[in-house]
């Protein structure tokens, strides 16, 4: 009796606690401050480029001559973090964002609090700096300076110098550039090292590193998706929460035509850079953020970027288009899935054509889409995907339902 009373009480309270994501259709918010700069190419207008647990996005808007950064919320909450330069990654709890600022004379690698407004400046690193990621829980930071990967606590304390790419394809001359994209909350560095600046080829492969330890740069797996390209790159952008997951873009070839593809590397099976496929009618692709393992996905990630035909030097926004891969469905734009999916309803004559940022839970999305009238506005897209306690909750409703079944038919047997 006792048994069954308590999986009663469970399940009554499952079913009223469970998340609105799992009854109820997603939805997408837009958010600008005025009329996309014709002038910006890819980085007109208003662009999302991380978001949190909580649905806070963080991004840039250039609208004019300047770039600046800024905070949404969900439900239309639009700060300007008081400073020109863009804003690009912010911890899952939503409280810390890393970016730079440039403002005339003067550049270099931020960390903001979201709450106060308030921001520090990191260590420049002889002279310049960008902070690129900051990890899940706040604590690091890591960007470019100096020519190398670089990391920084969040409070601008122990700036580290990552060091350059070494190995038999690298001695001559030495590799003379880095940059970090990536860090997880378990201090891994991800990023891309190799050449600039050469006369006739600056190849540059995906690399690792760790957080605070010096001259830590070392290639990830095979760095690049095809090695046989004469000035082959790589480069991972993005990290989940525990490293075990990464992704980016990298170099492959398609016939004669040299194209980007995003990648996937699963390290709990190995450091190899694995081609995760286009979206059908694409050419080129490239994998921007990944979230944790989500329950409803067989404990894997959702990984989300952008698509697009032709090349992104002169961007022609008709021929780009967000994109999402999901477990056992492969590479998909994110305006069909989300449609059929999550029942998200999108405003007639709006696209969404890039996806920069997925919350570690897979709850939010944020990155660029084009209105009715051609302007560059962000988005936040609402996903249904549930919140993993509430995941945890429904398994155990439903254990403690079967085991009470169990229960009561062997009562009756008896």
């Amino acid at each position: 009796m006792m048994v069954r009373r308590l999986a009663s009480i469970l399940i009554s309270g499952l079913l009223t606690a469970l998340p609105a994501g799992l009854a109820e259709a997603g939805q997408v918010e837009y958010f600008s401050t005025g009329v996309s700069n014709p002038t910006a190419g890819a980085y007109a207008g208003s662009i999302g480029f991380g978001v949190s647990n909580n649905g806070v996005a963080v991004g840039t808007t250039n609208l004019g001559q300047n770039e600046q950064a800024f905070t949404y919320t969900t439900g239309a909450t639009t700060y300007a973090l008081g400073v020109q330069g863009r804003a690009l990654s912010i911890s899952s709890d939503g409280t810390k964002a890393s970016g730079y600022f440039s403002n005339g004379s003067t550049s270099g690698a931020m960390a903001w609090d979201t709450g106060t407004q308030s921001y520090t400046h990191l260590n420049t690193v002889l002279g310049f700096a960008i902070g690129s990621a900051i990890s899940p829980n706040g604590l690091s930071v890591v960007g470019y300076g100096s020519n190398q990967m670089v990391s920084w606590n969040s409070n601008g304390t122990n700036t580290t110098l990552l060091g350059q790419v070494t190995g038999p394809s690298w001695q001559s001359p030495p590799a003379n550039f880095g940059w970090a994209g990536a860090v997880s909350d378990t201090g891994l560095v991800g990023g891309t090292s190799g050449y600039s600046g050469q006369a006739t080829s600056n190849p540059r492969v995906a690399v690792i590193a760790n957080v605070g330890v010096a001259n830590s740069t070392q290639q990830l797996g095979n760095g690049v998706l095809d090695s046989t390209i004469t000035n082959p790159y790589g480069k991972v952008l993005d990290i989940n929460t525990n490293g075990t997951f990464l992704v980016g873009e990298s170099s492959t070839k398609n016939l004669s035509d040299v194209v980007s593809h995003a990648f996937l590397v699963d390290r709990t099976i190995s450091d190899t850079l694995i081609d995760i496929s286009l979206p059908l009618g694409f050419s080129q692709a490239s994998a921007r953020s990944v979230s944790d393992n989500i329950a409803v996905f067989g404990n894997q990630p959702l990984i989300v970027g952008t698509s697009w035909n032709g090349t992104t030097a002169a961007p022609d926004y008709s021929n780009m288009s967000a994109s999402i891969w999901v477990p056992g469905s492969g590479a998909l734009l994110l305006s069909d899935y989300a449609t059929t999916a999550w029942g998200i309803t999108f405003a007639p004559g709006f696209k969404l054509i890039t996806a920069y940022g997925i919350s570690t839970s897979g709850q939010y999305i944020t990155g660029s889409a084009l209105d009715s009238l051609g302007n560059q506005v962000g988005y936040i897209l609402t996903t249904n995907v549930p919140e993993p306690a509430s995941v945890i909750s429904l398994g155990l409703g439903i254990a403690l339902a079967a085991f009470a079944r169990s229960r009561s038919r062997k009562r009756r047997a008896e």
